[in-house]
């Protein structure tokens, strides 16, 4: 019985490690000749600042924005144009300041470090801000140059 018991824990075991080195159909893949999204570091400070506070990218270029908030505070990072940036602190005041993340934004907490990637279509007049009650009008913005 032990040595039954033995034989079957083995073949469970060799079906669970084939399963496992083995990659799934459905797992996505990397299109040849495709790139990865360039990756760009912001800081978030409590100067009401972003650092860097502009960017020059590309038209079609999808950017991976890896955002650190070096403050004691909550900050944001919202892109979109003026009308769109109006609109989320329109939102943002409704809602009483509450933080929360969405396609185009992120609410970084203190010390944390959170990842936004965006693909800029738009030409210029892109924006981010941060919708932080009173950061915004306080200048917590940069500006976003998209050229061809």
């Amino acid at each position: 019985m032990r040595r039954t018991l033995n034989l079957s824990l083995a073949a469970v075991l060799a079906g669970v490690l084939a399963a496992c080195s083995t990659a799934p159909a459905s797992s996505p893949s990397v299109p040849s000749g495709a790139s990865s999204p360039r990756v760009i570091g912001v800081t978030m400070i409590d100067a009401l600042r972003f650092e860097p506070d502009s960017f020059e990218l590309s038209r079609g270029e999808t950017v991976r924005f890896e955002v650190t908030n070096a403050g004691a505070i909550r900050h944001e990072f919202f892109i979109g144009d003026a009308d769109a940036q109006s609109d989320h602190e329109a939102e943002m005041v409704q809602m009483g300041g509450m933080a929360h993340d969405e396609v185009n934004g992120i609410s970084v907490e203190p010390g944390e470090t959170k990842v936004l990637e965006h693909t800029f279509d738009d030409a210029d007049g892109v924006l981010i801000g941060c919708h932080v009650t009173g950061h915004y009008a306080a200048g917590m913005i940069a500006t976003v140059s998209v050229g061809d």
